[in-house]
């Protein structure tokens, strides 16, 4: 499964940054090099290494660099705070951590990309290949305790979804897939193996920027790219008139539910949607409707993916007929292996906890993603982590952490709070500053005497939306 190795007599583009660009060859023998390095090191099969590290060129280079020799990849937000990084890596059991950064804060062994060699060595070991069902990495996501769980992705994943995805978008030779999703994101690290898997290129962004983003796509050939809602909104707020080069044949646009206005927004400038519904459970992709069918049925993402089966249940687990709402389950090859530390293998029956039907032609309409989940510029966050956090601070009783409507995010995360004695919103703001990343903290807070709870205990969330809905109109 290294199929990098496979392109490495290849001279055609493999990754374009800046103004630099590599050959499949060329990057082949780089990340040859960092295998030396690693294996001088004793990092070999089965080992676990965390990745720190922003988008760049190394970055790639040391993905298909671990898959080369057996190494687990554990992608690591470097959103978080050394608290939440700490825990993933003790989580994920990491043996080394990659880095920019010193984290005074962890104990496991930091390396940097300055220890790596540039040079590109044309020395090659011989290597056992790894097998379809072998680990390619560990990817932290929201789980339904609030904590993130860690998926466990495999080679025969990507593969399928390779294929799969192929199979619904097409892919020519001269294909150029604009990448500027973070990749410790799986929505990032799929267009990675996809890419090598195809043998196109990847014209690799540090990250999304509005004016750089609008400039590859009217100059530089860009035939695909990748973007959340909020990417989108704000390309097309800056550039209301936006029209990409003739090459641009795709848009493939998913992460988070797309508004109705900007849909229309976008499909009366003929951009070329693809909307598209996945998960990182299941490898990124699991339902895309093509651009064509997009137009045709706007806001469905269409079928499921080549080899995926979706199924729409009720709260029984028993399967609905078509037309009838219920939750999304996926099966399929794409299906991660499972989560760590779990105590059997995966069974392929993912139920994802969002909630959709599908219509009477088979496409797939998702409803709402993954019950009291709050989706903000494409970042997964879980209101149990705030609350527990808000509710670690002496002055807080109670906490409820929700997401409300926002046009440029998607959804903007708030919160109520029962206070023990008299505390002020810019306090506790700061509080959460020292203890979560900032996309989590609170865009606003607000003060109740209680908070409205189910028989069982549970706080009815709707009812404190609502509540704070009224609060913060004038």
């Amino acid at each position: 499964m290294d199929w990098l190795a496979e392109r490495s007599s290849q001279d055609s583009p493999a990754l374009k940054f800046n103004h630099q660009t590599w050959t499949y060859s060329a990057l082949h023998h780089w990340a040859e090099s960092i295998a030396v390095e690693l294996e001088t090191q004793n990092i070999s099969s089965k080992a676990r290494v965390g990745i720190h590290l922003c988008n760049q060129p190394f970055y790639v280079a040391l993905i298909h660099t671990l898959a080369r020799i057996g190494v687990v990849a554990v992608p690591l937000n470097v959103r978080l705070t050394e608290t939440e990084l700490r825990w993933q890596v003790e989580q994920s059991q990491c043996d080394v951590l990659i880095s920019e950064s010193e984290l005074v804060g962890l104990s496991r062994r930091i390396l940097h990309p300055k220890q790596f060699p540039t040079t590109q060595t044309k020395s090659s070991a011989l290597r056992p290949p790894l097998e379809p069902d072998s680990v390619q990495g560990v990817f932290f996501t929201s789980g339904t305790t609030g904590f993130p769980k860690g998926a466990v992705l495999t080679f025969g994943n990507y593969h399928a979804n390779a294929v799969a995805s192929a199979e619904r978008l097409g892919v020519t030779p001269n294909d150029r897939w604009l990448l500027t999703m973070p990749l410790y994101h799986i929505g990032g690290m799929a267009i990675l193996f996809r890419s090598a898997i195809y043998g196109t290129e990847i014209v690799l962004h540090s990250g999304f920027d509005v004016d750089r983003v609008q400039h590859a796509l009217t100059n530089e050939n860009i035939s695909i790219v990748s973007l959340v809602p909020t990417m989108l909104h704000r390309l097309l707020e800056k550039y209301p008139n936006f029209k990409p080069s003739p090459s641009l044949r795709v848009i493939l646009l998913g992460g988070a539910g797309t508004s109705p206005p900007l849909l229309d927004k976008a499909l009366k400038l003929n951009l070329p949607i693809a909307l598209t519904y996945g998960l990182t459970e299941a490898t990124s992709q699991v339902a895309t409707s093509t651009p064509e069918q997009t137009r045709k049925k706007p806001g469905s993402v269409g079928k499921p993916l080549s080899g995926t089966t979706v199924t729409i249940v009720d709260e029984s687990g028993k399967p609905l007929p078509n037309s009838e709402v219920g939750e999304i389950v996926v099966s399929g090859k794409t299906v991660m292996q499972g989560y760590l530390d779990s105590k059997s293998r995966f069974k392929r029956d993912l139920h994802t906890g969002d909630v959709g039907h599908l219509d009477f032609d088979g496409d797939l309409w998702v409803h709402t993603r993954r019950t009291d989940l709050i989706v903000s510029g494409g970042e997964n966050i879980y209101p149990e982590e705030i609350e527990r956090t808000l509710m670690s601070h002496p002055a807080v009783s109670e906490a409820c952490a929700f997401g409300l409507p926002d046009q440029d995010w998607g959804q903007s995360v708030a919160a109520a709070v029962v206070a023990r004695e008299s505390i002020s919103e810019d306090v506790l703001i700061q509080f959460l500053r020292r203890q979560i990343a900032g996309y989590k903290i609170p865009k606003q807070i607000i003060f109740v005497e209680s908070l409205p709870h189910t028989a069982s205990g549970k706080l009815k969330r709707a009812e404190v939306k609502d509540l704070a809905g009224l609060k913060t109109k004038p």
